[in-house]
């Protein structure tokens, strides 16, 4: 089983998607991406675009891959619509490759009717059907029942979680959660997880009366309850939307029993906390009124912000790049314009330690200047 995941709070957007591998078998969860439309004031910085726009296109490339494709529920940040703002995922984006897929997907029950709709957009741009997949079990795949979009008994929507096992270890994404609710933490441990990917508490919503001290209260035991019997506990998505979120997330790790950590450490690379920076990201890098109308209007692009803001980050020291960066080939290739300037921002400058020439240069092997940090030989280089 190989889990990666997509895109989430830690990795610079809004949402919970990833991809599971199996033998022969691979399936998407939760296939949206998202930026608040605003917040501390201010639209999406141009660099948070630019980071979305990317981890957009990785979606797509795993829908045209999968065989199977989860939806938890159909709030916009994890699933395509067909009317999106300029940061979302569009339906005509992957319609057909998600007509040659199996979908399993949360039942219309407990759903708001802005979540009626998008079902009923995808069903019909998909043209099938997409019958409720709670509590149902397939092969490898296994459903919850709806349970609570955060505390039980809140008014508002339902999720449903997904349980995936092969080779005995089991994966279980847990979508909005939130870790408010009791009933649910006692269902996924009885579905025995090794790895579990959830939501974190929305600590930027809470205030300081009782109710809210309550939730964050149960969402720590929760936490705590979950950590003491899942060997990689991942919690991510609404937590990171402020910075308060890393200090709640680092608290744990001292505190918690097992291996706990954000989506970006399961990744192996460094966090891009980037709604919680967006105040900052406009202070570092200022925006110029009237520039989100142009982007919209295709009249201006975000290739500019996309290299400063990595620039900003490193010298506001919000990300470490690679120890080897300054004398690797990579940036020298993507300093002269020879190389996609992906290779840098997915390995050198968030110090991914998936990286085989970082590897090889910690063992002291020999690697030539034309491979690639997946391990690929570029002939060209």
């Amino acid at each position: 089983m190989i889990i990666t995941i997509l895109g989430t709070e830690s990795l610079g957007v809004r949402g919970l998607s990833c991809s599971v591998r199996l033998h022969g078998r691979r399936i998407v969860i939760d296939p949206g991406v998202a930026l608040g439309w605003s917040r501390y004031g201010f639209l999406p910085h141009p660099f948070q675009i630019a980071i979305g726009a990317g981890v957009r296109e990785e979606i797509i490339e795993e829908l045209r891959n999968a065989d199977d494709v989860v939806f938890s529920h159909f709030d916009g940040d994890h699933c395509p619509l067909s009317e999106p703002n300029p940061y979302q995922l569009g339906i005509h984006e992957v319609r057909n490759v998600l007509s040659n897929c199996r979908i399993w997907a949360k039942g219309p029950d407990n759903s708001s009717p802005t979540q009626l709709r998008r079902r009923t957009e995808l069903t019909e741009a998909i043209r099938k059907d997409i019958p409720g997949a709670d509590g149902m079990s397939a092969g490898p795949l296994e459903f919850s029942f709806s349970v609570p979009h955060g505390q039980q008994g809140e008014k508002g929507t339902m999720v449903m979680m997904s349980r995936i096992e092969e080779g005995g270890v089991a994966f279980v994404h847990a979508s909005d959660i939130q870790l408010l609710d009791g009933k649910t933490t006692e269902l996924i441990l009885d579905w025995k997880p090794d790895i579990l990917l959830a939501s974190g508490p929305p600590l930027y919503r809470y205030s300081s009366s009782p109710s809210f001290q309550a939730q964050r209260q149960a969402a720590w035991e929760n936490a705590l309850k979950l950590s003491e019997h899942i060997d990689t506990l991942i919690i991510d998505h609404h937590l990171f939307r402020s910075e308060e979120g890393s200090a709640w997330l680092d608290r744990l790790r001292r505190t918690a029993r097992g291996r706990v950590l954000c989506a970006a450490d399961f990744m192996q690379r460094e966090p891009l906390f980037l709604e919680a920076w967006r105040k900052k990201l406009y202070e570092w890098l200022p925006v110029p009124r009237g520039w989100h109308d142009d982007y919209r209007q295709g009249k201006v692009g975000f290739d500019e912000y996309r290299v400063r803001g990595w620039e900003a980050l490193r010298e506001k020291g919000r990300i470490k790049p690679c120890k080897w960066y300054d004398c690797c080939p990579i940036k020298a290739y993507t300093d002269a314009g020879r190389l996609e300037r992906y290779w840098v921002e997915h390995y050198c400058l968030v110090r991914n330690r998936a990286c085989i020439r970082y590897r090889m240069e910690e063992a002291g092997e020999y690697h030539p200047d034309n491979m690639l940090p997946n391990g690929e030989i570029r002939e060209d280089l």
